[in-house]
């Protein structure tokens, strides 16, 4: 964090290389919040760019808080998606199970085998397969905060930060959303 603090203080003085390293640190993470938001590779593409390009022309005016960077680039992500999505007027459905493509072929998801059971590795491939989908049928606000907690492992201060919501209530939402997704599951047999 104080390596970031220390990129972010360069850039803020002039020195346009510390924001290639600061964009290099932090492009796995916004490309992860722009497919997690926009739901398909070439989206999150260009949402990942936008918010890029969002954090470079508001940097010099970035004050470090309580919240910190992380939590800024979140909720900047998250208001981009708000205004693109306005923009298409289409709800974009999230989805793991659909492989993509990529300038080495096509790709897909694949969850590493850990014992040698092959009726196992199928159950398992199986559930997560599920997972991945049930997660895409549920409303956005459940997707994103979902995944701030449970894959981006953010402390509930942290989301609230991002997601402008109380501590309470982004709590009762999380405990709603995972609600929705065991039914789901369930109804598909599958149990957590």
């Amino acid at each position: 964090m104080d390596e970031v603090k220390g990129l972010i203080a360069r850039i803020q003085q002039g020195d346009m290389y510390a924001f290639e390293e600061l964009a290099r640190a932090y492009q796995e993470k916004i490309y992860s919040l722009a497919f997690t938001l926009a739901g398909n590779h070439a989206d999150a593409e260009d949402l990942a760019q936008e918010i890029l390009l969002k954090v470079y022309i508001a940097l010099p005016n970035f004050v470090n808080d309580e919240r910190g960077f992380d939590a800024w680039v979140h909720r900047i992500g998250v208001n981009l998606w708000i205004d693109w999505w306005r923009r298409r007027k289409k709800v974009q459905v999230f989805s793991l199970d659909a492989g993509g493509s990529t300038g080495d072929g096509e790709v897909s998801w694949e969850i590493a085998s850990k014992g040698n059971n092959p009726e196992e590795e199928v159950k398992r491939k199986e559930f997560w397969r599920m997972l991945w989908r049930t997660m895409g049928e549920l409303p956005e606000n459940c997707r994103v905060a979902l995944k701030l907690r449970a894959i981006d492992g953010y402390s509930y201060k942290e989301i609230t930060a991002i997601l402008k919501n109380s501590e309470a209530g982004l709590k009762s939402q999380l405990n709603r959303c995972r609600q929705r997704l065991k039914q789901k599951l369930a109804a598909a047999g599958f149990y957590l």
